[in-house]
């Protein structure tokens, strides 16, 4: 199995996290070969997709020595084992939930449970957990990733939900240390013609995000 450390790295070096979640006619791989191609290291199956725990099986296999291959929308610590048996090595929840924390730490995974105020983002860091999903970001908005930051500089922040390409620019911007893409980044057309070329362009696009924030500015004089 991945270390934790190892793993927080894979995500760190591409700073997205690509949500894969409901039905791609088993072409999950091939989803996923396309992303990492562009830039993308990190990958979370929800378990509310169709057998979810046979691709993150299969997805750890292929690509799990250089992409972070992980477990979203777990709920429950038997999910969290049952993903950890499949090769998920990170554990994303919409929930603050310490008991998943406590058996996701236990077990040596990364854990990253969803939060949506300071008092459970604080709660959530104090019981194990590595970083903090904030969600849903739509509502809360890239003001509130950088007043978080103020009183909370170590924490590693990752805005999740309606993250676009220009939003994943700000939010680093603000502060973020990773973002959570879904439909914005693994839509439904990639079933359809042309939908994988689609894909790779939004992934391109989510990599230039975050190679634009370390990108020297120049100055002009």
């Amino acid at each position: 199995m991945m270390k934790a450390e190892t793993t927080l790295r894979l995500i760190e070096t591409g700073r997205v996290i690509a949500i894969m979640r409901g039905q791609f006619g088993g072409r999950e791989e091939d989803i996923v070969a396309a992303i990492v191609e562009a830039g993308v290291t990190a990958v979370e199956v929800t378990l509310n997709s169709p057998n979810a725990i046979d691709s993150i099986e299969r997805l750890a296999r292929r690509f799990g020595l250089n992409t972070a291959i992980g477990a979203g929308t777990v709920l429950r610590p038997g999910d969290v084992e049952r993903v950890a048996d499949a090769g998920a090595q990170f554990i994303v929840s919409p929930n603050r939930n310490l008991e998943v924390i406590a058996t996701t730490k236990r077990l040596g995974l990364v854990s990253l449970p969803g939060c949506f105020t300071p008092s459970e983002t604080i709660e959530a860091i104090e019981a194990g957990a590595d970083a903090v999903k904030l969600f849903p970001a739509v509502c809360l908005g890239v003001n509130f990733v950088r007043a978080l930051r103020g009183p909370l500089p170590d924490v590693r922040l990752v805005p999740t939900g309606g993250v676009t390409p220009e939003a994943a620019r700000e939010y680093f911007a603000a502060g973020a240390w990773a973002v959570g893409a879904g439909s914005e980044l693994i839509g439904k057309d990639v079933m359809l013609p042309g939908g994988m070329e689609n894909l790779r362009t939004r992934a391109a696009e989510f990599a230039a995000a975050r190679q634009d924030l370390v990108r020297p500015q120049l100055k002009i004089s």
